[in-house]
């Protein structure tokens, strides 16, 4: 026999931990004006969380509370709030995902010059459009979760639900298994982690924006660990200390810590070492995706854009950068004016890049850019920021580049290997990746 006194301390451990949780929510949605918070869909995330607090905070107390609480109550609890919460994450995954998507569509196709093709493009990113409105995302939820609840509660029949309804949780494990209704809630959770790893993977396709996709990539693999460790529990049900310690259940406040943890804290981890964006009227995707449209304002712009948005996500800033570098420099402006729009900290469309080489352009756009007045107007003593000076700016952080391998200038370089482009030099065919 296991003595009682651990399997209590356990339960009082996890819901002092789960108590945490809302404040850690709470804290999220008030820096949701920092980067690594903004680009994660805030206000989708925390209502995710939410759900994944209280059936943490939930059966956490329920354990302590064992001879108060029905085996019903109790099952029906953690059937509500563990699926809404799994179908919560991958509606929010799926809309950043058509973000991204959209946004690629825009870049490949603006530039379209046969009829047919431009409209087929029009109407596939009208579709995107809608799909990615807000009462389309909440008209989703709403149905796919009615959709998704059904069918498992035609498994359950009126006798087994008296028995459990009039039997606490402390004898919950002497109740006959439902072995159909348990195993449909179990394929249930499958499907959601499946689906949930399948759609890290189409973002890791495109612009992983401040650790979106490792975020989700992490959170998967600690919930399929759980998911085999419940099925583990669900076969030596009658052992020991799965039945003293509650195993089965006590899975699922550790998962709702895994999702809080991934998504909230994490996030709010990654913005101690970020400035806020200043962001006027309502936040959602159309506000981010309205940023993306005007610098993908000409097909030039579009086909730069459309170069690395496919790239990994380690490469994004890189990319990034020589594009709209280059797109500036033939399309008119000035390196200062890119420096203002995505490198500067607050601007619209900034990228996240390590503190020293945001430092390194800080130094070299801001200390060195003096603006003087003369006759009431505003003329740069540095008037153009030389482009050997931006150039080098870039390299002086080699860690950035790590991987990135381009065709600059007629030169193939190995920045992993290189800290700057060196004109006229190539790599041995055996080392170009």
């Amino acid at each position: 026999m296991v003595d009682s006194a651990g399997p209590t301390a356990l339960f009082v451990v996890l819901l002092l931990v789960s108590c945490a949780l809302p404040l850690a929510i709470g804290l999220f949605l008030t820096r949701r004006h920092y980067p690594s918070i903004r680009y994660a869909s805030p206000h989708q995330t925390a209502v995710c969380s939410s759900f994944a607090a209280i059936l943490s905070v939930g059966t956490s107390a329920m354990l302590l509370s064992q001879d108060s609480v029905s085996c019903g109550s109790f099952n029906v609890f953690i059937y509500l709030f563990t699926n809404a919460g799994f179908f919560g994450l991958c509606v929010t995954q799926l809309t950043l995902v058509l973000t991204f998507h959209l946004t690629q569509q825009l870049a490949l196709h603006n530039a379209d010059t046969k009829v047919g093709e431009k409209a087929k493009a029009f109407a596939t990113i009208q579709r995107l459009r809608r799909l990615l409105t807000p009462h389309s995302i909440v008209a989703k939820w709403v149905v796919g979760n009615l959709v998704w609840f059904l069918p498992p509660l035609a498994a359950v029949d009126a006798p087994l639900v008296t028995n459990m309804q009039s039997t606490s949780i402390a004898n919950c494990l002497a109740v006959p298994m439902n072995v159909v209704m348990n195993g449909i809630i179990l394929l249930q959770i499958l499907l959601f982690i499946v689906a949930l790893v399948v759609l890290s993977l189409y973002l890791s396709k495109v612009i992983d924006n401040f650790g979106l996709r490792r975020h989700y990539q992490v959170m998967s693999r600690v919930l399929a660990s759980l998911l085999c460790l419940e099925c583990l529990c669900v076969v030596f049900h009658t052992a020991d200390v799965v039945a003293a310690y509650r195993l089965r259940y006590v899975v699922l406040p550790l998962g709702g810590i895994a999702v809080v943890g991934c998504q909230v804290v994490w996030p709010l981890l990654q913005s101690r070492h970020e400035a806020p964006i200043s962001m006027h009227g309502h936040e959602d995707h159309s506000s981010k995706l309205a940023v993306l449209e005007d610098f993908l304002a000409t097909d030039d712009g579009l086909a730069a854009f459309s170069a690395f948005a496919r790239l990994e996500f380690s490469l994004e800033n890189v990319v990034a950068w020589k594009a709209a570098f280059e797109f500036k420099k033939k399309g008119g402006g000035d390196a200062y004016a890119i420096y203002s729009s995505y490198m500067s900290v607050g601007a619209a469309m900034e990228t996240n890049i390590p503190d020293a080489l945001r430092q390194h352009y800080h130094d070299i756009f801001i200390k060195h850019h003096r603006r003087v007045s003369q006759g009431g107007r505003t003329s740069t003593v540095a008037s153009v920021i030389a482009d050997n000076d931006v150039q080098t700016a870039i390299n002086q952080d080699p860690a950035v580049f790590d991987a990135f391998c381009s065709d600059v200038d007629g030169c193939v370089c190995r920045l992993a290997k290189l800290a700057r482009c060196v004109p006229g030099h190539t790599l041995p065919a055996h080392e170009v990746p």
